[in-house]
């Protein structure tokens, strides 16, 4: 990761409401970690590691407790220290704007917890759901994973709209939740029609609440998209080689609704009403009802969207070089950083050794484009990383014996 200074043009990026920095880490029986902390800059902190010592853990804690949820674990359970009865994630935030801070407490039961110990999530000691901590704080997460988002499967796609949505909009985290909820009942309602268990008539209730959330979520993902692609021509232009710049870059929703939704139009010319989406969904959902019946699964919704990436009216995923869609990919994620701290507190940028996958040109205007945009906390395992990170005046933090101790 080059981390030195690199003179670039002015990129426009939205201006947060709030800034809201971390300034307290503390883990208790967290993954490797018994018990332990860091406190970080207000601009940059490295932590620097070789791989397998708990670097990407700090930055799952952080953004667990803020999304509530984990990148990498499948449950809860999973983020517990093993042989732990809980784990307890509390970060210490300071707002730029308000005097005081504000603290944030989250509790996660082992796979044999105590009596009495649950899953919880506490603000300034108030209980708080998740879904309303986006108005205290929000998180972007950079993965090497992340570097295939565009070749991917799609399911990386959805997840990159939804965790934007999911922060930016509670009705819309709702909705998620919901869906995910009605999917379940509809598939095993058509696995009992499979298996003559149950009449297709069964499905009548269902079929409208998947097309009235579904519509909902579709439309919250319109919206998103447009704004992300409002920012990512100037994003891309900054983050790629001189070569590469001025192209044209365009995102484009992938939906199912087919010839159901004759009045399709581009989101950015006209954006479709939750009526209109829901009316599409309907016919859909009916014309596909007998194929459903026999696959047992529910093939209409937004868990079969995808998003598309264009350069030059052409897909990216199949005609742009590895280096052009990283470029791309950066500009997304830079996109999303900024969407978030349009309309709520500036987010914590967590970046986990992505600069490991970057070319060192690339890796420079990222570090230069991510200082103009508030508290960076970033892993590695590249001693080469440590000079340019010195010469920014980046705090340095080192794991030992899972400890985590600060350079003088």
């Amino acid at each position: 990761m080059a981390l030195g200074s690199l003179a670039l043009g002015a990129v426009p990026h939205a201006t947060s409401r709030a800034s809201m920095e971390l300034t307290r880490l503390i883990l208790e029986d967290f993954r490797s970690y018994h018990d332990a902390q860091i406190t970080p800059d207000r601009g940059l902190t490295v932590v620097a590691a070789p791989n397998g010592t708990g670097k990407t853990n700090l930055l799952e804690a952080i953004h667990a407790t803020i999304t509530g949820r984990s990148h990498r674990a499948a449950v809860d359970g999973d983020l517990v220290r093993h042989g732990a009865p809980f784990a307890r994630v509390t970060l210490e935030l300071a707002s730029g704007t308000a005097a005081g801070g504000t603290t944030v407490e989250l509790v996660l039961p082992g796979p044999e917890p105590p009596p009495g110990i649950r899953k919880r999530l506490q603000v300034n000691g108030v209980p708080r759901r998740t879904t309303s901590l986006a108005e205290t704080a929000r998180a972007v997460l950079f993965r090497p994973e992340e570097m295939l988002l565009l070749v991917g499967s799609p399911s990386d796609r959805r997840r990159f709209l939804d965790a934007i949505l999911a922060q930016r909009n509670r009705s819309a985290a709702r909705d998620l939740v919901e869906v995910a909820r009605i999917l379940a009942q509809r598939n095993a309602l058509l696995r009992g029609i499979r298996a003559e268990e149950a009449s297709l008539d069964a499905l009548a209730f269902w079929d409208e609440q998947l097309a009235l959330v579904g519509s909902r979520i579709m439309r919250a993902r319109l919206e998103v998209l447009r704004e992300l692609g409002e920012r990512i021509g100037a994003l891309h232009d900054a983050v790629a080689a001189p070569g590469e710049r001025d192209a044209s870059v365009h995102l484009a929703y992938v939906d199912g609704l087919k010839e159901a939704w004759p009045e399709r139009a581009d989101p950015t010319v006209r954006m479709p009403g939750v009526e209109e989406l829901t009316a599409a969904y309907r016919v859909r959902i009916a014309g596909v009802r007998q194929r459903e019946a026999w696959n047992g699964v529910s093939l209409v919704g937004p868990q079969r969207d995808d998003l598309r990436a264009e350069l030059g009216d052409r897909d990216v995923a199949t005609h742009a070089s590895r280096g052009q869609q990283r470029t791309i990919i950066l500009a997304m994620k830079l996109a999303e950083t900024d969407l978030l701290g349009a309309d709520g507190p500036r987010p914590i940028v967590l970046l986990d050794d992505v600069f490991s996958e970057l070319d060192p040109d690339r890796a420079d205007r990222l570090s230069d484009l991510l200082a103009d945009r508030g508290q960076v906390i970033v892993t590695t395992a590249d001693p080469a990383t440590l000079n340019g990170a010195r010469r920014r005046g980046a705090a340095i933090w080192r794991i030992a014996d899972g400890r985590l101790e600060r350079e003088p």
